[in-house]
């Protein structure tokens, strides 16, 4: 019987706090409620951040990245010396672990550059719409390579001197010979690339060096009978035609310097 009392009393007093804080359960209630409407926007903020940055410039860039990370031992320095070199003996040295072939676009970025953010959806249109059209006519499969002026070193460098600035520094002969093969290219020539950009380049000069600085490395056949090697260099993308869908035209624009047409067409 006592046992069973025991048992009576821990129940009653149970009841007793359930019926004394009842009101408590519709607060409660309200402030579930309250709880999760308040937390829908950051979630949703939150989703479209996320995606935000999924369809970005810089992750579509990034994919393409070669790293400035280890100086003259670096994937961008390695690059440069090899064009460099490859420029020098008119033939293609580039090593194939870079898997780029014969034909690519290098090109300079950075991550808060508006100019590359305009330039992207004109790169990815071309990369995911031309690649029939040129691919028909036996052209190189379309790459491109990224080098970020902003990239930031975390090896433990005390030099005063972004990583970019070092590259420049390193490759000083490289861009005084692309800087060089320009002045008398078509797109110059016919009023696309200012002769002040293309003295930046020239100079490797850090404090002028415009981005996206786009390079087309031509070491294809069809540039057999001209000189190899960085043969057309454009700030910014352009452009091209009136289809009214903004990135198919800059896509055009993109065609043209890889096909040499247009403002790229040699004589």
């Amino acid at each position: 019987m006592i046992v069973l009392r025991a048992i009576g009393a821990f129940f009653a007093k149970i009841w007793r706090w359930i019926r004394e804080t009842a009101w408590v359960q519709p607060l409660l209630i309200v402030g579930i409620i309250f709880g999760v409407m308040f937390s829908i926007k950051p979630i949703y903020n939150a989703i479209k951040d996320a995606k935000a940055k999924a369809s970005s410039a810089e992750t579509y860039y990034r994919q393409f990245q070669v790293s400035l990370a280890g100086g003259d031992e670096s994937q961008a320095s390695k690059l440069t010396n090899q064009i460099y070199e490859s420029m020098e003996a008119q033939e293609n040295k580039i090593d194939s672990s870079f898997g780029l072939g014969n034909k690519f676009f290098l090109m300079y970025v950075a991550e808060d550059c508006d100019k590359c953010n305009s330039a992207k959806g004109g790169f990815e249109y071309f990369e995911e719409n031309f690649s029939s059209i040129y691919s028909k006519d036996n052209e190189e499969p379309f790459h491109l390579v990224t080098i970020f002026t902003d990239e930031v070193m975390t090896d433990g460098s005390d030099s005063d001197e972004t990583a970019f600035v070092q590259y420049l520094h390193k490759h000083v002969d490289f861009f005084e010979k692309v800087g060089g093969s320009i002045w008398d290219s078509p797109y110059h020539v016919n009023g696309g690339i200012s002769d002040s950009d293309i003295e930046a380049i020239q100079e490797a000069d850090e404090e002028n060096f415009l981005t996206p600085t786009i390079m087309l490395v031509d070491f294809s056949e069809s540039r057999a009978d001209d000189a190899m090697g960085v043969s057309d260099v454009f700030v910014g993308v352009e452009e091209v035609g009136s289809s009214g869908n903004s990135d198919a035209n800059k896509a055009e624009f993109i065609y043209q310097a890889w096909t040499h047409q247009g403002k790229f067409e040699r004589n």
